[in-house]
């Protein structure tokens, strides 16, 4: 089974285009009202599109960006056909900085902040001087 796309739209437009000239290129686009479409895009990230295949939702993004909308593409379900959670790029990242600083440094010690520098003399670097 391959691998479905949602298209999303994270409230970033081309350039030089405000977001009245893109609300006018998509109703055009769609043959929709702008206030319908403006209700679509207000709440970020807007999924646009729903289980699209690469190939089609490419063929969106194009069109969309033709008249103005920067979206990407975002995995909804894997290879084997069983859904990804909302938002899920592939890319697992950290929740915050407290995160990195906190756990157990290899000598298996608690480590509660960053330790500061220990050395008692000026150094070799630039910035010790």
């Amino acid at each position: 089974m391959a691998v479905r796309y949602r298209l999303v739209f994270r409230g970033k437009y081309l350039p030089g285009l405000g977001h009245d000239e893109v609300l006018l290129n998509l109703s055009g686009l769609f043959r929709l009202p702008v206030e319908q479409l403006q209700a679509m895009l207000e709440p970020v990230p807007a999924v646009i599109r729903k289980d699209v295949s690469a190939e089609d939702g490419n063929r969106y993004q194009e069109a969309l960006l033709n008249a103005g909308l920067i979206t990407h593409l975002e995995a909804a379900t894997d290879a084997d056909g069983n859904p990804l959670p909302e938002g899920w790029d592939g890319i697992e990242r950290r929740v915050s900085q407290r995160d990195r600083r906190s756990g157990v440094d290899r000598r298996g010690a608690n480590r509660d902040t960053l330790r500061p520098d220990r050395r008692h003399s000026r150094g070799r670097r630039k910035t010790d001087q």
